[in-house]
């Protein structure tokens, strides 16, 4: 498997949905209150597609964290607008920074022994966890390889078995499958399970179509293997 380089993907808004569990629905709403904007391309009309780094992933992650640990839109956009003022040529400061969530409020740690109150509240005495972005980088990670990563799944119709070759779509999210034996057999779908069904439904559609056919004289290839019958005793 080649090398990826991180730095230099863009992933569209039906990737980033995949990679982060974000909602599409979050995706369009934090990107318009801007707290996390798509740094490699921009919505600007109609039309118009979002793409985002492997940082703005991160950063959705982060927020969908925070969201999930209670504390509200507003008060991480006040978070994100306070660490772009100290980070001004930081894309995503939520991703560049040690935060630590306590009662509350966010602070930022600027060292083992001094933090900064992210939304100016009172003093606070609860219990304080570290927003981890090393967590979500591993995670991350991982997911992107099985996303880019091309692989062949056997698929069983019937008491054949099809070799199916399933490559990531890198215009529209999701995933293409491609029947071999099978000339023009091809499908998709949004995650490797659902397009491993949908090879299946399309094999089953492409058989019909190929017995169609034979009755009427016109021959098309046709390749396939039949399944192991496994002896027992």
């Amino acid at each position: 498997m080649s090398v990826i380089d991180l730095t230099r993907e863009s992933f569209n808004a039906k990737q980033a949905r995949l990679l982060t569990g974000v909602s599409e629905k979050q995706v369009v709403h934090w990107d318009q209150r801007g707290i996390v904007k798509p740094s490699v391309s921009p919505a600007c009309g109609r039309g118009s597609r979002r793409l985002y780094s492997y940082t703005d992933l991160l950063a959705l992650m982060m927020v969908r964290d925070l969201r999930a640990g209670g504390f509200s839109l507003q008060k991480i956009r006040r978070c994100v607008s306070y660490l772009r003022g100290r980070l001004p040529d930081v894309s995503q400061p939520l991703t560049f920074c040690l935060l630590i969530a306590c009662g509350d409020t966010l602070l930022l740690a600027l060292d083992e022994d001094t933090y900064v109150d992210t939304l100016r509240s009172p003093g606070q005495t609860a219990h304080r966890s570290i927003v981890d972005i090393g967590m979500f980088d591993h995670e991350l990670r991982d997911r992107i390889v099985n996303l880019v990563a091309k692989r062949v799944e056997e698929v069983s119709v019937g008491e054949y078995t099809y070799q199916v070759e399933i490559e990531p779509d890198p215009a529209e999210g999701g995933y293409v499958a491609t029947v071999g034996g099978l000339q023009g057999c091809i499908t998709d779908g949004d995650t490797l399970e659902e397009t491993v069904k949908n090879a299946e439904d399309a094999i089953e559609a492409w058989l019909e179509a190929h017995d169609e056919l034979r009755r009427r004289g016109v021959r098309v290839p046709l390749s396939r293997r039949r399944k192991r019958r496994w002896r027992t005793g």
